[in-house]
């Protein structure tokens, strides 16, 4: 038998998560090991002092393993490799066995096929709907030169791809494949191999959960439904009936369940069956899609329709309640507190913690708010840092960090910077500051930006990517919105405003998701962050922390950056942290404490500039040494000797008047004496002294 073919059936058959979970069950015995969750490396002798193996998803249900501690990596096959000693050969063979393959059934194919590359030509029939070459790849489209297949009578059909009938094929594994023929006039599809029974297209591609997701009548449409940022699948054809498994499986994994089938009599008449048996929702398209010679969802999207048309009609078959509209979920809500209240409930721990301080906790809403340039996007990155930091990594990250068997997934959604090199900045800053190479993209870190898509459409985006990230990751989600007002259409507006923040709210209490939302606050002097959003979003949120420049002698910004909590609903509120920007560390490092206290010491100071000039002219009567001076200066006003000396220089060099004790008008100088540093008080043309000499001598006369 050949072992690809057998590989083929596996990958087929079995998802590899439930491969990866049944070898690795002996080392963790958790039933079902998290995507995320460390365990020691099962191929070593010793266990790890700290755990760093776990599962992942690289996309499309492709489950890998990953130890970032000794860089072991690779999918379900290799581990059975790694942890029985065998070949690739010997590996296939065990799953096969372990898992009860029927391998009697994997029959060398009976067909020949040739596969072509995409062109220009073959890949023009999909783009008028819409559809990429990436979704094609995505879904396993390929194009075909020619195929070869055995009839009944003993003879041998081959048909071959020509520029008016191209050939496609749906890749079901490599001894199966589902034929295309677009403009073909008698058979439009058939099959090479063994068709697979209850044969869904589209399936494995599906999120975990999703807000919609589609029943079509073709693998066309899912295509382009797929191209439009929408989940869908189709049966064989219009008149497959799916099963009650498929369904019930449907109906948990999505909050809607859509039948959506051709304008013609066979659509219309199968998909009211299939609504109307399963009480799920049917989407009827406009009469207007026949008349321009369209049938299906994919013509409609080929014609520059969307799915905002109006022309677009849906029914509910759900059945309806017969109480109120809400009533039956209050009291479903009621019924779920009472058996909640009964039990013991353990104060849930903290995701980001600042040494013993818990900072943000999970299923909350929390907001970073400053005026601009004050580095709100870098303390949300050093938020991020922490999250999805190594392990062994010893960046200590301002102090902030996570639980590392908790450890969230990240996902970053900017609003504000450019995408040839800002955002790529800041996305390297994160990896690095937490152990990464530039080049890695860790499972747990996922990244968009906003910047391309209108203001009036960025609501609608950001709902799209949580669902779409609710699906990806398994455990919990940290999405940060970098900034939150760019999210919707206009922040001033209630409506705006309420619509994003129901969105929030629904997330945290329905899936395992915390938001870290970015705002800036109304210029001038006003602490409160921007627009009716902002005034919401403090009320709604757990945590509130300012981030601002701390403000110095006369009231001056100073380069002290201050956290101030302005909101801490599950703690005490903490005292503020300080920090400041380092060009070297590019990035926030934790203030010392001799600038915090300068800057503290500062804001306090009288010792202004027309203060002094005041108190030197009754003072400085006579040369005065450096050290003296400063001293008794420092006494006088209660300052730093550095303040002191600032002051001294400025009146140095800037040649202000000052007057002496006989109404003079002076400047100061200072004068280099051996070692010290005379100042003294000159009048122009001479110095204090010899004028007084002048006077005396006149009294004297």
């Amino acid at each position: 038998m050949d072992v690809r073919i057998l590989k083929d059936k596996i990958q087929n058959d079995l998802d590899s998560y439930t491969v990866l979970n049944h070898y690795l069950q002996p080392y963790h015995n958790k039933g079902r090991l998290k995507a995320g969750q460390h365990i020691s490396n099962p191929f070593l002798g010793q266990p790890q002092k700290t755990p760093s193996f776990n599962l992942y998803d690289k996309g499309n249900g492709n489950w890998r393993y990953k130890d970032f501690a000794t860089g072991d990596d690779g999918d379900c096959f290799e581990l059975v490799q790694q942890l029985f000693r065998c070949d690739f050969k010997e590996a296939v063979l065990k799953i096969a066995t372990d898992f009860n393959l029927d391998v009697s059934k994997v029959a060398e194919p009976n067909f020949t096929i040739q596969l072509a590359k995409w062109d220009t030509t073959s890949l023009g029939f999909w783009e008028q709907y819409g559809i990429s070459e990436t979704i094609l790849e995505r879904y396993q489209v390929v194009p075909v030169q020619f195929y070869k297949r055995p009839l009944k009578n003993g003879n041998e059909l081959h048909v071959q791809s020509t520029a008016t009938e191209p050939l496609f094929a749906y890749r079901i594994h490599a001894n199966c494949y589902k034929i295309y023929s677009p403009f073909a006039e008698k058979y439009r599809f058939s099959w090479l191999g063994q068709k697979p029974s209850n044969y869904v297209f589209g399936w494995k591609q599906l999120p975990d959960k999703g807000k919609i997701v589609f029943i079509t009548g073709g693998e066309k449409d899912v295509l382009a439904l797929a191209a439009h940022k929408q989940k869908a699948i189709s049966l064989n054809s219009e008149t497959a009936f799916p099963s009650d498994e498929l369904m019930n499986q449907l109906k948990e994994r999505f909050e809607n369940v859509v039948v959506l089938y051709d304008l013609d009599a066979t659509g219309l008449q199968h998909s009211k069956k299939i609504a109307a048996h399963f009480e799920i929702q049917r989407m009827l398209l406009p009469n207007k899609l026949t008349e321009q010679g369209g049938k299906d969802i994919a013509d409609f999207f080929r014609l520059g329709f969307t799915l905002n048309d109006a022309g677009l009609k849906m029914e509910d078959y759900r059945k309806k309640s017969s109480t109120d509209q809400y009533l039956s979920q209050l009291l479903e809500t009621q019924k779920a507190l009472t058996k909640r209240k009964a039990e013991t409930i353990a104060k849930t721990q903290p995701i980001l913690t600042h040494y013993d301080n818990a900072i943000i906790f999970p299923r909350t809403i929390n907001i970073i708010q400053g005026k601009a340039g004050v580095h709100k996007s870098r303390l949300a990155e050093t938020f991020c840092s922490a999250f999805i930091k190594q392990p062994m990594h010893k960046n200590h990250l301002l102090g902030f960090k996570t639980n590392i068997m908790n450890r969230p997934t990240v996902c970053y959604v900017d609003t504000e910077r450019n995408l040839t090199e800002q955002f790529p900045f800041a996305l390297q800053q994160i990896l690095q500051k937490a152990g990464y190479n530039k080049e890695e993209t860790p499972y747990h870190f996922d990244y968009i930006s906003l910047l391309e898509i209108p203001r009036k459409d960025r609501f609608a985006a950001l709902n799209e990517y949580l669902s779409y990230v609710r699906g990806k990751f398994d455990g919990h989600l940290v999405i940060v919105l970098d900034v939150v007002t760019d999210c919707i259409k206009d922040f001033n507006r209630s409506e705006d405003s309420m619509q994003l923040i129901d969105l929030m709210n629904e997330s945290i209490n329905k899936f395992n998701v915390t938001f870290i939302g970015l705002i800036h606050e109304n210029p001038g002097s006003t602490d409160k962050a921007r627009g009716h959003l902002g005034t919401e979003l403090m009320n709604k949120s757990s945590t509130v922390i300012q981030v601002g420049f701390e403000k110095g002698k006369n009231g001056q910004p100073t380069d002290l950056i201050a956290l101030n909590f302005l909101k801490t609903r599950s703690t005490k509120r903490y005292d503020s942290i300080y920090l400041r920007y380092c060009n070297d560390a590019k990035g926030l490092v934790l203030a010392d404490a001799n600038d915090i206290a300068e800057v503290m010491q500062s804001r306090h100071l009288k010792a202004e500039i027309g203060e002094i000039t005041a108190f030197l002219k009754e003072y400085l009567k006579e040369p005065t040494p450096n050290k003296v001076l400063v001293d008794i200066l420092t006494d006088e006003f209660d300052c730093s000797s550095k303040i002191i000396r600032t002051r001294l220089k400025e009146l140095c060099e800037s040649k202000t008047i000052v007057q002496n004790h006989l109404e003079q008008d002076c400047i100061l100088t200072k004068t280099p004496q051996g070692k010290e540093i005379i100042y003294e008080l000159k009048v122009q043309g001479g110095t204090v002294e010899t004028t007084v000499e002048k006077q005396l001598s006149i009294v004297t006369e």
